[in-house]
């Protein structure tokens, strides 16, 4: 799923869930086709680096099988925050003029994952694969109390990646912790003992075979685009370069990444 190119046109209104105050707005392609599309601008926890794990996760996600939102990159033109009256929204629509983050609105007929519910059914192999996926690019924000999920029918979605692959750019004692590898870093996981699937998944069967092939069959091709795709404005390091060398030796790791997932959830 590659990533749509769009201009912001209209304002919407603000979600009523996010703490980077996500904006729903009206942008529009090449074509002037228009898509409803929820901007998360800079600033807050959404810099650069935030921006292209955002960007990168979601069509890693989708590539590997999960239910995410189509990503968008957004120009916001300056000047659009004239068509707002909310005094802090507009400060914060003027400080990001250009390109954010954006997905595709997943519309009606949804709802948020609520606390304390447990995947039943099929639903069951998609929180192992979304577990899996969390692991895969260490991403700490799918709590209980931020479950960043959404849900249609019997099928769950993920959404909210900017904390994926920071492990590549913070600096950490050691170096950057590898699932494959967790026992030289033997606190490093210990995040994912608070997943929002943790609990519900532990002790029972797992099938990650899917996850498993569709990991090994990413081709060099695929995950490189996941970096060409990045605004040259975002890419102003080598978090990238960091993602697809990491990302490839997930691809050889696939077996040993799998095997660590299910001695989690032993």
């Amino acid at each position: 799923m590659d990533a749509l190119r769009l201009k912001a046109a209209q304002f919407f209104k603000p979600m009523s869930t996010g703490r980077n105050r996500p904006l729903l707005l009206g942008c529009e392609d090449a074509g002037g086709k228009l898509f409803e599309v929820v901007v998360k601008f800079r600033g807050r926890e959404m810099d650069e680096k935030a921006q292209t794990a955002e960007l990168i996760a979601a069509q890693l996600a989708d590539d590997l099988g999960l239910q995410v939102p189509q990503a968008a990159i957004v120009d916001v033109p300056p000047g659009f925050e004239a068509v707002i009256s909310e005094r802090e929204l507009v400060k914060m629509v003027k400080g990001s003029p250009g390109l954010n983050f954006g997905s595709v609105h997943v519309g009606a007929g949804f709802t948020t994952w609520p606390p304390g519910r447990n995947p039943h059914g099929a639903q069951r192999d998609q929180a192992a694969d979304v577990f899996a996926f969390d692991t895969l690019v260490q991403n700490h924000d799918r709590r209980p109390a931020t479950p960043n999920l959404w849900v249609r029918s019997d099928r769950i979605g993920v959404l909210d990646h900017e904390q994926a692959f920071s492990f590549l750019h913070l600096p950490i004692l050691g170096g950057a912790p590898h699932p494959w590898s967790a026992a030289n870093h033997a606190n490093a996981f210990r995040f994912l003992e608070h997943h929002i699937f943790y609990q519900s998944l532990r002790g029972g069967r797992l099938n990650l075979g899917p996850f498993q092939e569709k990991l090994g069959g990413l081709t060099d091709a695929q995950i490189q685009a996941y970096a060409n795709g990045v605004p040259a404005e975002w890419n102003k390091s080598d978090f990238c370069d960091r993602i697809v060398e990491y990302l490839h030796e997930a691809r050889g790791q696939r077996e040993n990444l799998v095997n660590f997932i299910k001695h989690i959830l032993r």
